[in-house]
């Protein structure tokens, strides 16, 4: 049982690299996280931090391609699945889109829960990163 936060693992979308990543885990249960994904991704970028997009693992396979299918997110058909241990240890099963920044595979500690404007998700990001870099990598 992983029971911290920790993207280091082997996980498909997850490389424990220097850059900022934010890890955002979307579910088609908020109403608001698959439709406002693409410009929160955007803004995100545009910021220079790397993106990477998981499925929440309690949204079955048949919900979840509906879902991406009625918000024409075809790029988000194979999006993987979040591992629940992580999810748990991460903290980001109760909103989503839930975002954690991770740096040399650790994610902080507190993850960035729900949807927000840019320059609210924007000044978001930046603090997290400013804790991550504070660590250094291993």
């Amino acid at each position: 049982m992983n029971s911290r936060c920790d993207f280091s693992a082997d996980l498909p979308g997850a490389p424990a690299t220097a850059q900022t990543i934010a890890q955002i885990v979307l579910s088609p249960r908020m109403p608001y996280a698959l439709r406002e994904w693409r410009r929160m991704a955007a803004s995100a970028r545009a910021a220079g931090f790397q993106v990477s997009a998981w499925r929440d693992p309690r949204v079955p396979e048949a919900e979840w391609q509906a879902a991406v299918g009625v918000a024409e997110l075809p790029e988000l058909r194979t999006a993987p699945i979040l591992p629940m241990e992580l999810a748990k240890a991460c903290g980001v099963l109760n909103h989503a889109p839930a975002t954690v920044l991770a740096r040399c595979g650790h994610g902080h500690p507190w993850p960035i829960l729900g949807v927000m404007p840019d320059a609210a998700w924007l000044q978001l990001l930046d603090a997290r990163r400013i804790d991550l870099e504070q660590v250094p990598c291993p």
